[in-house]
């Protein structure tokens, strides 16, 4: 049960050494159901920034060369550069708590040791 939890807090603390590597890695090696549906979890938090990242690269680019000129590219790319931004950080906030939520659980934690 300890390595469980030790694990499930491994994916979310992944975002600070190794985001997707570890997460995938839980995933695939995991032999319980709920240490990879949190590893499942994590995943998605760590790449979620990354989809939006190019999701936002693509619009810049698609405003740039849809209009001629710089000033509405430069205020669709500083938004979206700053909604990037606050995401990353929401889900890095996220990612802290589940992590310490996940070492901190008890035996009979539904959330984390029970799969529906």
């Amino acid at each position: 049960m300890k390595d469980q939890k030790i694990l499930n807090a491994l994916s979310y603390f992944s975002l600070f050494f190794a985001p997707i590597i570890v997460p995938v890695a839980i995933w695939i090696f995991s032999a319980t159901e709920i240490t990879k549906h949190h590893a499942k979890v994590a995943l998605f938090t760590h790449i979620l920034p990354t989809i939006g990242g190019f999701a936002s690269l693509f619009l810049v680019s698609f405003v740039g060369v849809s209009t001629n000129s710089s000033n509405v590219t430069g205020i669709v790319g500083l938004g979206l550069i700053v909604a990037i931004g606050i995401m990353i950080v929401v889900l890095a906030i996220f990612n802290i708590i589940r992590g310490i939520q996940a070492l901190v659980a008890k035996d009979d934690d539904p959330l984390f040791n029970t799969f529906d």
